[in-house]
């Protein structure tokens, strides 16, 4: 039985890396398509506004980073660890855009662009939960 609940849970989390290797790589990708109006939505963001330069090469590179770092199972736990690091940055992110700034469009590009700051924020607790529940349960391959 254990060995079902093991196996199940293996699934579960691979299941959930692939999640986020779509999500990191759609992101990133979506960024640098709508290159210009990202640079210009972030550059709006006054407590980013002294970053926004950097910010714009920084964000989908890690994005980027960490797709590939889930593809590979001996880096897969540290995926799983920056995702939970980076959702929480975006989650803090949002929360402080519905504080200060909800007249500001999102500059996350895609399809997520068109969620509402309320919406997102829940999507955001959603796949952040869902990286910190990967990296607690994560199970080795071979172990």
């Amino acid at each position: 039985m254990k060995l079902k609940t093991e196996s199940f849970k293996r699934g579960f989390i691979d299941g959930g890396c692939g999640f986020f290797i779509l999500l990191w790589v759609y992101a990133a990708t979506a960024k640098l398509l709508e290159f210009d109006q990202f640079k210009i939505q972030l550059s709006q963001v006054v407590f980013l506004k002294p970053m926004a330069r950097l910010l714009i090469w920084i964000i989908p590179l890690v994005e980027y980073s960490l797709a590939a770092l889930l593809l590979v199972s001996r880096t897969r736990r540290l995926g799983l660890v920056g995702s939970a690091i980076l959702m929480s940055l975006f989650t803090v992110y949002i929360a402080g855009m519905i504080s200060f700034s909800p007249e500001l469009p999102c500059s996350c590009g895609g399809i997520i662009n068109n969620l509402t700051w309320q919406q997102h924020l829940v999507f955001n607790l959603v796949v952040t939960a869902l990286a910190y529940w990967g990296c607690f349960k994560y199970i080795k391959p071979n172990s």
